[in-house]
């Protein structure tokens, strides 16, 4: 098309119309120029559609991670809420003047200190977008506000968790070994049933709970560790209801 334009101008310049010289000059110049625009349309429309298309797969990505994510918090959260009730009810044994009942006691502690379950949290997905500057792609502001907000929910979860086994591995247990007979415990479920041990044998010492366990130190200690559990389980509704809502938005975004 160029050239039959060039060649136009040619024989017009040699024919003396100037005239029209210029007229063609200027739409062979508005044809390129056109020609450029859709050019670079055509690029813009190809790069959106692939931008698209990660965006996609990102979301179909983070929907997998979220919805077990918010599976295992679940799990966590009962667990801690387990830990916490048992710790209630040996609250209220402490308190109270009625005879204890051992088994009851170790059955509580047993509850206190190997109920609680980590989080296992998945997090590819979103440390992708975080850590690839990959949080452009995703088009809707709410939800890239939400991504956005995942390290302060996360960090003040696992604030919380690592204050309450802080507490309970160097001051609570620790002060267990004095007053209960820890032996009596059950083996952690979390030990895979394969490893073939032997089962550890009950402790035959003799053990008077009245004393060792009805004391205001050990109330005390008892006290906080349940106070670390409302905040676990507190800090674990905060999270659940951002994954809850994050998780809404990235379906409310995902085109089947």
């Amino acid at each position: 098309m160029i050239k039959f334009f060039r060649r136009i101008r040619q024989n017009l310049l040699l024919q003396g119309k100037t005239g029209k010289y210029l007229t063609y000059a200027i739409g062979e110049i508005f044809l390129v120029m056109v020609g450029i625009l859709l050019a670079l349309q055509v690029n813009n429309w190809n790069n959106r559609r692939i931008e698209k298309l990660k965006e996609q797969a990102i979301l179909k990505n983070m929907r997998v991670d979220f919805k077990n994510n918010i599976d295992n918090l679940d799990l966590a959260y009962y667990s801690f809420k387990e830990a916490y009730q048992a710790s209630v009810v040996l609250l209220e044994i402490i308190k109270d003047d009625k005879p204890i009942n051992p088994s009851e006691v170790e059955q509580l502690i047993d509850a206190i200190v190997n109920k609680p379950m980590s989080i296992d949290l998945i997090t590819g997905s979103i440390n992708e977008i975080l850590n690839t500057g990959s949080l452009h792609l995703i088009s809707d502001p709410a939800l890239r506000k939400q991504i956005s907000n995942w390290s302060h929910y996360f960090s003040d979860t696992e604030d919380d968790i690592v204050i309450y086994r802080a507490y309970l591995f160097d001051l609570y247990i620790p002060s267990l070994t004095e007053k209960v007979r820890l032996r009596n415990m059950s083996v952690p479920s979390y030990f895979e049933d394969d490893l073939e041990l032997q089962q550890i044998s009950r402790s035959n010492f003799k053990v008077d709970y009245d004393k060792t366990i009805r004391t205001f130190e050990f109330e005390n200690e008892t006290f906080n560790t349940s106070l670390n559990y409302m905040y676990v389980l507190n800090s674990y509704k905060v999270f659940k209801n951002y994954l809850t809502d994050t998780l809404n938005l990235i379906e409310a975004n995902i085109k089947e």
